[in-house]
């Protein structure tokens, strides 16, 4: 599970999100866990409270003060190993008189966000990955000269040996392939290292997008009813009695309904429920 922590303002938006969270399986939709809701507008203590977190919501209220204070902590919290993101409510509202669907819904748009935004870390990883191709030339080209040094060093050897004014030379040759050794056990140290941080931040990647996939799929839409039945027909709008029963008659999953909306993953079932509607009524008139 994914260790998410959340910042607000005071204690009574602890309230409040906790109700608008209640109902949302994150752990089975998202891998996610909210372990804690954390009330504080000072900097040092909103530090402490997300160590070992894996990512972390602002959701500070919606008015100006509100903002100032959700920049400050991006500002201050944001660093290599967290992820932060702000929960954008609507400008002007206090988060404890927001309405409660849209702050569950906000949740869920503030968790696809962080999906992006990892995915675009990935042309990060190929520079990288390009860099150490690149020193792995430069340790082969390296090991080539070192080699052809060593050979170079024992035809030296053999042709002046006995010659003490040669030993000099000989000297500077055997400095010269230390030197050579200590820089090429820098780059494979440098190349080890750079290929480890790629492989975590590889595996983290694919982590995000396999749960990111799944996050994506299982995301619902709010339809408004009004404006879509005006597309398919002329009549009242239907009541919630009718979507629902229209919805059982079609068998369709994760579509439910009240009198002002239609909740769906597509557009499609929407129109596909309310056409139903129209053909039953025509069929009744007849």
């Amino acid at each position: 599970m994914i260790d998410t922590r959340i910042i607000v303002e005071g204690v009574s938006d602890v309230e409040t999100l906790s109700k608008a969270i209640q109902d949302l399986a994150l752990g089975s939709e998202f891998g996610v866990t909210i372990s804690s809701i954390i009330p504080t507008t000072n900097i040092d203590i909103a530090k402490r409270s997300i160590v070992g977190a894996d990512i972390v919501l602002i959701a500070t209220d919606a008015d100006r003060s509100g903002r100032e204070l959700a920049d400050r902590l991006f500002e201050e919290l944001k660093g290599k190993e967290i992820i932060i993101e702000r929960v954008k409510f609507p400008k002007g509202r206090d988060l404890e008189h927001a309405d409660l669907f849209l702050v569950s819904k906000e949740i869920k748009n503030s968790l696809v966000r962080i999906g992006l935004k990892s995915l675009k870390s990935i042309g990060t990883l190929l520079e990288k990955e390009k860099s150490v191709r690149s020193l792995e030339k430069d340790i082969f080209s390296l090991k080539i000269e070192n080699d052809d040094l060593k050979k170079k060093t024992k035809n030296f050897e053999q042709t002046l040996n006995g010659i003490e004014n040669e030993k000099e030379l000989i000297n500077k040759l055997e400095e010269d392939i230390d030197r050579l050794n200590v820089e090429k056990n820098e780059i494979e140290l440098e190349s080890s290292e750079i290929k480890k941080e790629l492989k975590s931040k590889e595996d983290r990647i694919s982590e995000l997008e396999i749960r990111y996939k799944d996050l994506e799929a299982k995301i619902l839409n709010i339809f408004d009813l009004e404006s879509y039945w005006s597309k398919v027909s002329n009549d009242e709008s239907p009541t919630a009695a009718e979507i629902r029963k229209a919805i059982g008659i079609l068998g369709l999953d994760r579509v439910v309904a009240s009198d002002d909306f239609i909740v769906s993953p597509s557009e499609e079932s929407v129109y596909r429920v309310l056409k139903l509607i129209k053909m039953g009524r025509e069929l009744n008139k007849n």
